[in-house]
């Protein structure tokens, strides 16, 4: 059974997060051994301000070397979200004198062209410094295009995508899934960044929003790519799981904060 670290964070309410990924990965035979950030009783959309707890620095130093001391190595090790600069440079002496397992990273730090609120330059620039580690990048458009200093356009294609891609790889980006990147009338595309070259693609768009869609992507992603699956192969299964739960939650009555009924699709990963 394939092993991976999971460093994200965890909201109790709302399904985002660990809260998505854990089971998703788990159903698909997935052994996960969750790292948290930072600890939210709800995630940020809909529910108010939610209580938020960093994680200190040290407990997550103190159990990587307990993971070292033990021997205990994993065969992926997935970066999430990670809250601040001190907790992004642990992450980093972690991939960088640790052995060297196959690594995801989604840099989460912002959408619509914009940070988020607690973000500033000095987070990107502290990720940037993640890029020659991860062997697999995960961004949406906005976070591509603040990583690599582009500037931002909505739905971009063409020179202004490439651009990105191009500085990114100067950047150290082996491989990568860029999502968000050509939007038109409901159209929703990604870009699938290996060996060098950009493929584009777009589905159709289920014209219904919800939170933690992101996690769920990812999820199934790095599931199926320990299973076997090519990236591309990978994409699309991942892909194709989150439209079939926005596709269920749009049918049914309920509130979009509450996140998607994702666990009555398990069985459609199996």
């Amino acid at each position: 059974m394939k092993r991976m670290l999971l460093i994200h964070d965890l909201c109790s309410v709302g399904k985002a997060a660990m809260m998505n990924m854990i089971p998703v990965l788990s159903v698909m035979g997935i052994e996960v051994c969750p790292l948290p950030t930072m600890l939210l009783s709800t995630h940020t959309g809909g529910f108010g301000k939610p209580e938020i707890l960093p994680v200190p620095g040290n407990y997550l130093k103190e159990s990587l070397r307990h993971f070292q001391r033990e021997n205990i190595t994993f065969d992926c090790v997935f970066v999430g979200y990670l809250g601040n600069v001190p907790m992004v440079e642990t992450v980093l002496e972690l991939l960088k004198t640790g052995p060297a397992p196959f690594v995801i990273c989604d840099p989460i730090m912002g959408d619509h062209g914009k940070y988020y609120s607690n973000f500033d330059d000095s987070y990107r620039e502290a990720l940037c410094a993640l890029l020659g580690e991860a062997d697999l990048l995960l961004p949406n458009l906005t976070e591509a295009a603040l990583l690599s200093g582009v500037p931002y356009e909505e739905g971009m294609t063409g020179e202004g995508l490439h651009a990105i891609v191009s500085r990114l790889c100067e950047m150290g980006m082996k491989k990568g899934i860029i999502t968000g990147t050509n939007v038109g009338e409901h159209r929703i595309g990604m870009a699938i960044v290996e060996g060098g070259f950009v493929e584009q693609y777009t589905e159709t768009e289920v014209l219904y929003q919800s939170h933690g869609t992101g996690d769920l992507f990812d999820a199934v992603l790095a599931g199926a790519i320990l299973k076997g699956a090519t990236l591309k192969e990978a994409a699309f299964q991942a892909h194709n799981f989150v439209a079939a739960c926005l596709q269920e939650k749009a049918g049914q009555a309920g509130n979009e904060r509450d996140g998607l009924p994702f666990e009555q699709l398990l069985g459609k990963l199996v």
